[in-house]
């Protein structure tokens, strides 16, 4: 039971600890344009992380990105 915790704790770190690495681009939805969460992320082709405010808004800009304008962060 302590090795299966160990290793639960040890691969919520690393994930993290990737989160971590790249900051999102943007505060706001680019598809509704209402405040963005860490939860909801994709990254762009050319390696910029992008977040959103739903997960049917992130589907959509996934489908067709070039659609949609990320507005960096002020």
């Amino acid at each position: 039971m302590k090795t299966l915790l160990s290793l639960s704790v040890l691969f919520s770190l690393l994930s993290l600890n990737g989160m971590a690495a790249e900051p999102p681009v943007n505060t706001e939805c680019p598809v509704c344009h209402k405040d963005a969460r860490l939860i909801f992320r994709s990254t762009t082709k050319d390696g910029k992380r992008v977040i959103f405010a739903t997960a049917e808004c992130k589907d959509k800009f996934d489908k067709t990105p070039a659609k949609y304008t990320v507005k960096p962060k002020s």
